[in-house]
């Protein structure tokens, strides 16, 4: 049943799309980590990595994507992460020696390069550059997580379902319609399927969403994005 979740066209993460290390890196510093490592393929559902597990290294995805999240005792899952080409894991293990918190899934065919620590930290030692880029991505996720957490105080739910359903807004073609469903939107924010609903049913009722088969259209982007200002008790932070 989980994995059904997990499948290529089943579940949908909405996330920011943000840097990755291959963004932040020279070319051929990001090929010298990658050479440095052993690579891994995955198919669609399989696990990568258990929670718990204290295997130390980075983890690099090379292709596909990788979904994380937690399972509780009774078999409900919180999705919490969507990790993109470029993007890593692993470092918990590597700079604090924590042991890893997700349990992470290949959503469709993945392929992962894995760094021993060993291997990692020779490259990191002796290139200022990858220093820096690491502390960028740390304090992008920081930043990410911060936000979230924040949400989770100061704006009723069905503000929180827009909030997240808007991250999948295109900014340059100004696209409406987000394929996801109610389920997806439960997994990503932590609540029921029931409350998640509802929280939908209200946007509907006040003309903010239309809900279709395995779709949720946006009518009027910047009339939601007013909805939230309005909710908001803080002033707005643009980044530029």
């Amino acid at each position: 049943m989980l994995k059904s979740y997990i499948s290529e066209g089943w579940m949908k993460v909405l996330r920011e799309k943000s840097k990755t290390l291959r963004d932040l890196l020279d070319l051929e510093v990001m090929e010298k980590i990658l050479a440095a490592g052993s690579g891994r393929s995955y198919a669609d559902g399989q696990v990568i990595q258990e929670r718990g597990e204290t295997q130390t290294g980075l983890s690099i995805v090379t292709s596909g994507q990788v979904v994380g999240g937690n399972v509780g005792h009774d078999g409900s899952l919180l999705a919490s992460a969507l990790l993109r080409p470029g993007e890593t894991f692993g470092e918990f293990t590597l700079f604090a020696g924590l042991p890893r918190t997700h349990t992470l899934w290949a959503q469709g065919p993945t392929h992962i390069t894995y760094v021993t620590a060993k291997r990692f930290m020779k490259l990191f030692d002796a290139d200022p550059s990858i220093a820096r880029a690491m502390m960028t991505l740390t304090l992008q996720r920081n930043y990410e997580m911060m936000d979230f957490m924040d949400s989770q105080r100061r704006f009723s739910l069905a503000a929180r379902v827009a909030r997240l359903l808007l991250i999948a807004v295109d900014a340059e073609t100004g696209r409406e319609t987000i394929e996801c469903r109610h389920e997806d939107l439960a997994f990503m924010l932590g609540v029921s399927r029931v409350a998640t609903g509802k929280a939908l049913g209200r946007l509907e009722k006040d003309g903010f969403v239309v809900r279709g088969y395995g779709y949720i259209e946006i009518p009027d982007v910047e009339a939601m994005r007013s909805m939230i200002a309005a909710e908001d008790p803080f002033f707005p932070i643009s980044q530029s």
